[in-house]
């Protein structure tokens, strides 16, 4: 009987450890996946604040920021209110900010900046939550920076100071002029 319990319990151990493996090796290949689909801006098809779809279809060139963001971060707040006043606001770049919050809270939250008529400024609702589906995070704030190809030159997670973002933004405007 005592072996008969020993086996089952070695049997049981054995299942655990592979299905762990299985999970890690599962994670590994979706993180990889991932992290393929990015190097150019992936498709995607979020809303606008006038509930008008938005695809990526609809930006043809770069340089691009996609922000991921929350209303009710305060990372967030510091780090939106950083980048409209910093020149990025100004700048030939497209800055799209995508929000899963419902659409009155994200417009609140984008109305309490003087200088929001920047035109290049696209807020929009992810109705769907598929942002992290497609962008491998949730993390709030999350950047994804895109050259004018639209192709990646850095993902940076977390509160991140205008000055870093603006470095990645302009690198290719900096290698054209050297």
């Amino acid at each position: 009987m005592r072996k008969a319990i020993i086996a089952i319990i070695a049997i049981v151990f054995a299942a655990l450890v592979l299905l762990l493996l299985f999970g890690i090796v599962n994670k590994i290949d979706k993180i990889r996946h991932i992290s393929e689909r990015i190097k150019t801006l992936p498709s995607f098809s979020f809303f606008t604040l006038n509930n008008e779809p938005f695809n990526s279809a609809d930006i043809r060139e770069g340089p691009l920021l996609v922000v991921l963001f929350h209303p009710e971060c305060g990372h967030c707040h510091y780090e939106i209110s950083e980048l409209m006043e910093s020149s990025l606001s100004l700048s030939g770049s497209t800055i799209l900010l995508v929000s899963s919050a419902a659409r009155d809270s994200i417009r609140k939250f984008i109305n309490q900046f003087d200088n929001i008529q920047a035109t290049n400024l696209i807020p929009l609702a992810d109705t769907s939550y598929q942002f992290g589906d497609i962008f491998g995070s949730s993390v709030v704030p999350s950047n994804y920076i895109y050259d004018k190809e639209l192709k990646l030159v850095k993902a940076l997670y977390g509160e991140v100071k205008t000055e870093t973002i603006i470095k990645y933004m302009l690198r290719d405007e900096d290698d054209r002029q050297n």
